[in-house]
């Protein structure tokens, strides 16, 4: 048997994949404290808001209207409007009352029985918020022609 004419070697003949550059290697910086905090801040400020957006508006929606701060209003029906904003939505019945349009809440199954009351028609509202010192106010009571369209004294606290 005869020797190759071919050396052999000790190493090996390449690396594979190639080693990276030092130019070309992406090095973590020292992360600053501060920047991540100040980046993640709006997203932060936008969760803090709608939670107590949310926290307001079930509080509005689920409590009962206050009878000690109950108020009367008598105006013209103009119509019916609705927000949409959660699974049912804000329901406003407006009435002009002294030349000022008003909206005032309703629930949404108030405003199915609303929906074919003619406008432009005199009524006698009383309405009181369901939150302490809100300025928002639900209709509570509602009449025309000395007949109650809605009378839900029983939920009053």
């Amino acid at each position: 048997m005869s020797k190759s004419p071919v050396k052999r070697t000790r190493k090996k003949r390449y690396d594979w994949p190639p080693p990276v550059a030092p130019e070309d290697a992406y090095v973590v910086k020292q992360k600053n404290p501060i920047h991540s905090v100040l980046t993640a801040l709006p997203v932060i400020m936008l969760v803090v808001g709608l939670y107590f957006y949310y926290q307001a508006e079930s509080a509005q929606s689920e409590g009962s209207p206050i009878r000690a701060q109950s108020k009367t209003l008598q105006g013209i029906f103009t119509g019916l409007s609705v927000v949409q904003s959660g699974a049912e939505g804000r329901h406003y019945l407006w009435v002009t009352v002294n030349d000022k349009p008003r909206g005032v809440r309703i629930q949404p199954h108030h405003a199915e029985q609303l929906d074919t009351l003619p406008r432009n028609t005199q009524l006698n509202l009383k309405v009181a918020p369901t939150v302490q010192g809100s300025r928002t106010v639900w209709a509570w009571y509602i009449e025309q022609n000395g007949q109650a369209l809605i009378d839900d004294e029983a939920l009053l606290q």
